[in-house]
């Protein structure tokens, strides 16, 4: 770049471009197929997107904000994310950058290269749809069959698609940008050297930013003021974001420019929480360290990138089925660690029309950590199969216990329902309802806890009682409202988890019999009978689960808390429940085979071609 005055920079700056041009109006239609949302909604009716004459201000120039940056302040506001009007001032316009704090080495910051093209139709649309929050026309927009938009094209800025979802905390738009955008760039950054990870954290996104670091977001990038991701949910007293953050294993010792570390921008809750956070962390093992010692040797630690290749797995045994493949039992080769691997057919799940279980499993369980749902570690796939490297629960499931003891005392199935229960509420508070809950779904870790897995017919984005309507699940374990195809809400698990207690404590469902009209006639009408040996709190909680109308089953109004609440549960503390304190039922670890087959050699070259690829598969946890 050649030399040039700050005066002469701050004439050129000022002249802003007025050039626009009008596009006309473009309607977009969508295939009746797409009409499906990416998350398993049942089509309701065509949709269309109308845009109409938007100019578009072709600018050559973006300039840098303050250099102070105010939680409250971020490029997001309306005022600057909304697309040009003719009448009104354009979000598009040039901001005159603060001259008095720049020298010979920040210069080279004011000026970005322009944009090689106005944004196309797609991509406006796009724009727009995230604006209005619009899921479903965001996921028919980047999944139609015709022009895509740019999946990292820059608006003012420079801020990407992701950056705009990211700071206004779409949870699910910014997860759908992530699996069906090709190429989109994770760590892109804007005029403010900010990624998306950055504007999540500045304005206490949590679930955006738990979302977009399981992505493989760097966890530790640096803005323009030096600030990280975890010093900007300090700035803005996030305190449980910043937990969160801490669990991840940033590097703490990063100073920004004002020579401050995270921690010395926090208050005193959030410094209390670092504090905790350095207890809980074994540094090294030996002579009892003061608290600055164990600082300072957290601070030194930094985390080197994760890698890995379908070539570190053997598979050494098969382990069962689930919705829509096989499970095996597989090692890493240098770890050793055992993992459960679930592989899905390609042709099949494509053919069948089945590609959004498997996709709605491998996001929720990429979403999600918790201690009673299984956790996945890495998704990747071949030319002919989708794979997800699974935790290995040797406990096996729930129905192969019951298929050998036939049914459980109240006591051990009470330890499972709680533990269940917890996984359910979490689920519940993300908007997602699990559907599948069934023995087969749930398997015991190496102490005995209950694990629910098997996500395939999971549904995202639920908030009330009547929006899923798809007919799934084994029958014996569909409640009234699905089988009536009316809609049904977050109390449809609510009536499964009394099925399965049912099941548990009796030793078959409610209503059963081999007749599968008689089983759902029963189901809808059925007199329901319960064994006199159960306990009295037993029969009331299995009356009150069972409720075939779903706004008056127990759960239909405070959800999960009004389930803890029954006084089946009485003298539980669910927080001893959450530490995994209750005692299972121990159970017996099975053999391992020792001899085991490379995983290239038993399904082939796990790289997959374009013609095959399924986009926003692969995934590494962090």
């Amino acid at each position: 770049m050649k030399q040039a005055s700050l005066s002469s920079i701050s004439k050129y700056l000022d002249e802003e471009a007025t050039n626009t041009s009008k596009i006309d109006s473009l309607t977009v239609d969508y295939d009746e197929a797409l009409n499906d949302s990416f998350f398993g909604s049942i089509s309701e009716g065509d949709e269309q997107i109308l845009i109409q004459k938007i100019p578009i201000m072709k600018y050559t120039r973006i300039g840098i904000h303050s250099q102070n940056i105010n939680p409250e302040n971020s490029f997001g506001s309306s005022s600057t994310q909304s697309l040009p009007h003719e009448h009104t001032s354009s979000s598009l316009s040039l901001k005159k950058p603060s001259y008095d704090k720049l020298n010979k080495n920040s210069i080279e910051n004011i000026l970005y290269p322009k944009p090689s093209k106005s944004p196309s139709k797609e991509n406006i649309a796009l724009f727009w749809a995230i604006e209005k929050n619009d899921l479903s026309s965001v996921i028919n927009i980047i999944t139609s069959t015709g022009p895509k938009p740019e999946a990292n094209y820059k608006w003012e800025g420079h801020n990407t698609f992701l950056h705009i979802a990211s700071e206004r905390g779409l949870l699910k738009i910014s997860e759908a940008l992530l699996d069906y955008l090709d190429d989109i760039h994770l760590n892109a950054r804007n005029n403010d050297m900010m990624q998306p990870l950055h504007l999540a954290s500045l304005k206490g996104h949590m679930h955006v930013a738990q979302l977009l670091v399981r992505s493989g977001a760097d966890l530790n990038p640096i803005d323009i003021n030096g600030n990280t991701p975890l010093h900007l949910s300090c700035l803005g007293r996030f305190s449980s974001l910043v937990s969160w953050l801490l669990s991840r294993g940033p590097n703490i010792n990063i100073q920004n420019k004002q020579g401050k570390t995270a921690e010395e921008l926090a208050n005193d809750e959030i410094k209390a929480i670092f504090r905790r956070y350095i207890r809980k962390t074994t540094i090294v093992n030996g002579p009892s360290l003061s608290e600055s010692q164990k600082l300072s040797a957290l601070r030194a630690k930094v985390p080197k990138p994760i890698k890995v290749s379908p070539k570190q797995f053997s598979v050494l045994q098969p382990l069962g089925k689930g919705s829509f493949g096989e499970v095996y039992l597989v090692r890493n080769k240098y770890t050793g660690i055992l993992y459960a691997m679930k592989v899905l057919d390609k042709e099949k799940i494509i053919s069948k029309n089945l590609t959004i279980y498997a996709q709605t499993e491998r996001n929720v369980l990429s979403q999600i950590n918790h201690p009673f749902m299984v956790s996945l570690h890495f998704a990747f796939q071949s030319n002919e199969k989708l794979f997800l490297i699974l935790d290995y629960c040797p406990g096996g499931d729930l129905a192969r216990h019951l298929s050998v003891e036939k049914k459980f005392p109240e006591s051990r199935a009470k330890v499972y329902l709680c533990e269940i229960i917890l996984a359910l509420e979490e689920l519940h508070k993300r908007d997602i309802i699990f559907r599948d809950l069934k023995p087969d779904n749930i398997v015991l870790d190496i102490n005995g806890h209950a694990i629910l897995t098997d996500f395939g017919l999971s549904k995202e984005g639920v908030n009330n009682s009547f929006q899923a309507k798809s007919f799934c699940g084994s029958i014996a374990y569909l409640a009234p409202e699905v089988l009536k195809r009316k809609g049904h809400g977050k109390c449809v698990d609510w009536y499964l988890l009394g099925v399965l207690f049912y099941e548990m404590v009796v030793g078959i469902p409610p209503y059963f019999t081999i007749n599968k009209n008689e089983l759902i006639n029963n189901i809808q009408k059925g007199r329901l009978k319960i064994p006199v040996c159960l306990s009295l709190d037993a029969k009331e909680l299995i009356k009150d689960l069972l409720q075939r109308d779903p706004a008056k089953r127990l759960g239909a109004l405070r959800d999960a808390e009004e389930v803890k609440q029954h006084r089946f549960f009485k003298g539980i503390d669910w927080e001893a429940v959450e530490r995994k304190e209750l005692k299972p039922h121990k159970i017996h670890m099975p053999k391992i085979s020792d001899n085991g087959v490379d995983l290239e050699e038993m399904f082939g070259n796990c790289f997959s071609g374009e013609s095959t690829k399924v986009f926003g598969w692969s995934f590494i946890s962090s």
